[in-house]
């Protein structure tokens, strides 16, 4: 042990410490460097699949085909969709869904009874004037928004 000691504290030993250091620590460099290398291969990999997906969903012959085809979609579902409202527009007053407390006690309970609310007994009505009013200030802006509207490029 006394000589591996002195061996290290002589010049010759500190060159062969020297010698081992940089051997280990050059082993961990290269280990680090080699995974670097690997990941950013598997980065570049990556991003040349993502690039052929990006051309192949923006593919112009592709692509005209499938806007059309939403748009026709959309466009049928937009007339049926005015059809209804036009109806529930004229005809605002005719009840769709009337419903009343069930437990006939004057009380709403939420909550399986952890909230408890006095309520009144009148029936509560929707009508299709609700329905017109929903599908004129909700749906309609959806789906012009969604269908109508260029998506831009990603």
């Amino acid at each position: 042990m006394f000589e591996l000691i002195t061996l290290f504290m002589t010049g010759g030993g500190s060159a062969v410490l020297g010698s081992l250091l940089k051997g280990i620590f050059g082993a961990i460099v290269d280990s680090r460097q080699n995974t670097y290398q690997l990941e950013m291969a598997r980065e570049i990999r990556t991003n040349e699949f993502a690039l052929k997906f990006q051309e192949q969903l923006n593919n112009p012959s592709d692509g005209r085909y499938t806007r059309v085809t939403r748009r026709i979609l959309a466009l049928i579902g937009m007339c049926t969709l005015s059809a209804v409202t036009i109806l529930t527009t004229i005809y605002p007053s005719v009840p769709l869904l009337t419903y009343t407390n069930i437990s006939g006690e004057g009380t709403n309970s939420f909550l399986w009874g952890l909230v408890n609310f006095q309520a009144s007994q009148t029936p509560v009505a929707i009508t299709t004037g609700h329905l017109a009013l929903f599908t004129t200030t909700i749906v309609y802006p959806m789906i012009v928004g969604f269908y109508f509207t260029p998506g831009g490029r990603r």
